[in-house]
């Protein structure tokens, strides 16, 4: 066992007996949701209205790190804990050793795996304490599947967008009943492959989730989940909302029209899991990130808001750079991937510049360009992001600077979609809502954060999982022991 872990299990995990009338613990997290996409359908069998009215509803929860991407937002969630914890400080970064960028659920061994996910999670803490414990992810994205279940799921499914089926790698075990539910999901033509992928029209569309409801239904039914000889645990992060913002925008038909199929997937998937558990089940609801609304929507235009494309921005803060520091031959962005941006240290000291001075110089050079709030130093003082930064950066994987967005600017430079990352309120707040047994229902209109999640759905399911830094167990949502 790695090290990491032996200690997880041994510092972190002060862990009860898991409460014996919860047979079930649920994580939905629905990619790219803003807070009040619980108003915008209202279906009278729908999920929304039930978790509405019968959960417990932060009004306030935001995301505490940057940038407000999936896989940072995903591992906020799963963790209780921030980037420099969990060390996954964006969908991608850059390896300063390889010279190229990685993807966060990069794994040298499985191709696909949690080898850059760091620290404890939720799931792993319940498979610590129960042998018998199950874990079960789902997902239209690895990297929902993969965050959410942990290094010890018992299965991780996520969509292959290439071959137009469910598919795991191989850190996971493979359900036997996969191929015949993938050749049935083929045969109902939602999302057929055309041109060697699924075309993007009818991934940015409410059947990406619909394939995933099936796919969720037949987990169920398989694994006999909520039904095992311990606790289960189902983790389910819904990718439509999100392809949907990036192609068509958030003020649109299209969104309408996912919104409302996305709360009566809800509403199904409740009654199914209540049928599933006894009606023993606690469960939570979250999103990884908001989104910004375009320059298209009513309320961008009402904003100002402004669309830069991503490569000509990055494009002007090179220039910016080699202005004021000529690179022969060189450039000094080795990776844009704003808000991390990787620079050039050879290149600093062939021109005999000494690296943490030419480093406040530039962010304090590139601090001035059009579209931009600030660029910080990781360790900054004295921001309005200070904390964050803090929160965020891992030494070996963040950026030499990191770059923020101003408000009300949207760095996606293709019209009408939109997109996310800064810690702007319309990216930072998301939903958070907590429902079922042992849940006190009602509105809190305190602060709170993503980073509650874990440790609040962890003392329902009777696991004493401790708050990290910045973290809070939400005892709001607690009903009074009986």
């Amino acid at each position: 066992m790695p090290v990491f872990l032996l200690l997880s299990s041994v510092l972190f995990f002060s862990v009860s007996s898991v409460h014996a009338s919860v047979r079930l613990g649920v994580m939905i997290v629905v990619d790219q949701m803003r807070p009040e996409y619980l108003d915008r359908s209202d279906l009278p069998d729908g999920g929304f209205r039930r978790l509405r009215l019968e959960g417990a509803v932060f009004t306030q929860a935001r995301h505490l790190h940057i940038p407000t991407e999936t896989a940072p937002g995903h591992a906020a969630i799963s963790t209780g804990r921030s980037p420099a914890v969990h060390g996954i400080v964006g969908n991608d970064w850059y390896d300063r050793v390889a010279g190229a960028d990685v993807n966060s659920m990069a794994d040298a061994a499985y191709g696909i795996g949690p080898e850059h996910l760091r620290g404890p999670t939720l799931a792993d803490a319940l498979k610590a304490e129960d042998a018998r414990a199950r874990v079960f992810a789902v997902s239209g994205k690895d990297r929902g599947a993969i965050i959410l279940g942990g290094r010890k799921a018992d299965i991780a499914l996520w969509f292959d967008r290439y071959k137009g089926e469910f598919t795991t790698s191989s850190y996971y075990k493979r359900p036997l009943w996969l191929a015949a539910f993938n050749a049935e999901l083929k045969r109902k033509k939602l999302l057929p492959v055309k041109d060697a992928r699924v075309p993007k029209h009818l991934i940015a569309s409410p059947a990406y989730d619909e394939a995933l409801d099936l796919l969720i239904a037949e987990l169920v039914a398989r694994e006999r989940v909520g039904r095992g000889p311990g606790a289960d645990l189902l983790a389910v992060s819904f990718s439509g909302t999100d392809l949907v913002g990036h192609t068509h925008g958030l003020e649109v038909a299209e969104m309408d029209a996912q919104l409302k199929s996305l709360d009566a997937i809800t509403g199904r998937l409740l009654r199914r899991l209540e049928k599933a558990s006894g009606g023993s089940l606690a469960l939570a609801f979250s999103s990884d990130h908001g989104a910004i609304p375009a320059p298209e929507d009513e309320s961008g235009k009402a904003l100002g808001v402004k669309r830069l494309d991503w490569v000509k921005f990055g494009e002007v803060l090179e220039k910016t750079l080699q202005k004021k520091w000529p690179l022969k031959d060189a450039r000094w962005i080795l990776s844009n991937q704003i808000p991390h941006l990787y620079l050039n240290r050879r290149g600093a000291e062939s021109l005999g510049l000494e690296w943490h001075d030419f480093l406040a110089r530039a962010a304090k050079l590139l601090s001035g360009v059009e579209g931009l709030a600030g660029v910080h130093l990781p360790d900054a003082q004295g921001t309005p992001f200070s904390a964050a930064l803090r929160s965020s950066y891992d030494p070996g994987r963040s950026g030499d600077l990191m770059a923020i967005m101003a408000e009300n600017v949207l760095l996606h430079g293709t019209a009408p979609g939109t997109s996310h990352g800064t810690p702007w309120g319309y990216d930072a707040r998301v939903p958070l809502v907590f429902w079922g047994r042992g849940v006190r229902a009602g509105r809190v209109d305190a602060p709170s954060a993503t980073v509650d999640l874990a440790p609040t759905l962890g003392r329902l399911l009777g696991v004493d999982y401790p708050a990290g830094e910045g973290a809070a167990l939400r005892t709001e949502a607690l009903a009074a022991p009986r």
